[in-house]
């Protein structure tokens, strides 16, 4: 893909307008704010790194990233993806990742991303779970996109379906978020980086945030699924 059209396709898929279904979720977000334990935006830009040093950057930046690596190998890429559901603790964690999973697929099947019709299929069938961060991989594969960029897209992503949870929840504004955005591009950078560490290192420690989506499958009002 030529430089330019590169720098479009990276836009067009890291856009918060893509339908990718990623605003219905706050991973823990709202529940640690109806706790009381984030209520400002160093607080949530806290929150925000921890979950992208210790969860995005442990589990599903190697997924992805195995992913893409995969080619197109369905196999390969199934193999990833029920390596992250025996890996995803919550009940709400894992559903979430499916959903959203499941959202980027029907997209990408409607737009003939080279891989998603099928992949589709076998998530269909229970052949594989659809986790969000093997998807990306396939899909951000099948766009001609490189595997720096689709990580480059899936951290930031991470990092503004957060962004916007909080907004949402009242705990910053919109300028506060383009600070925890600055503030976390120099740690986000460090995690695209090459190399990505095989999928034989993959781990998620944010206990914190899963005690919050358990508490938070038993709560009768709630903003986010998640």
């Amino acid at each position: 893909m030529a430089k330019g059209g590169a720098l479009l396709a990276v836009l067009q898929h890291g856009d918060s307008f893509f339908p990718s279904g990623q605003v219905s979720f706050s991973l823990g977000l709202e529940e640690l704010a109806q706790a009381g334990r984030v209520a400002d935006a160093d607080a949530v830009r806290a929150v925000i790194e921890g979950q992208l040093l210790h969860r995005w950057a442990r589990s599903d930046r190697l997924v992805l990233a195995a992913a893409h690596r995969a080619k197109g190998d369905l196999d390969q890429i199934a193999e990833a993806d029920r390596l992250m559901e025996a890996t995803q603790l919550g009940r709400l964690g894992r559903e979430g990742s499916c959903r959203l999973g499941a959202a980027l697929l029907g997209v990408h099947e409607r737009l003939g991303t080279k891989g998603a019709a099928e992949y589709r299929a076998w998530v269909r069938r229970s052949d594989a779970p659809g986790h969000q961060a093997a998807v990306q991989g396939l899909v951000w594969w099948g766009v001609g996109l490189s595997q720096g960029e689709s990580l480059a897209i899936g951290a930031h992503g991470f990092a503004v379906a957060l962004i916007g949870a909080a907004l949402r929840l009242g705990l910053i504004g919109h300028l506060d978020g383009q600070r925890v955005l600055l503030e976390l591009r120099e740690p986000l950078a460090r995690l695209v980086a090459p190399p990505v560490p095989s999928l034989e290192r993959i781990s998620a420690y944010a206990p914190s945030v899963e005690i919050a989506m358990m508490r938070h499958e038993t709560r009768k009002s709630r903003l986010f699924s998640n």
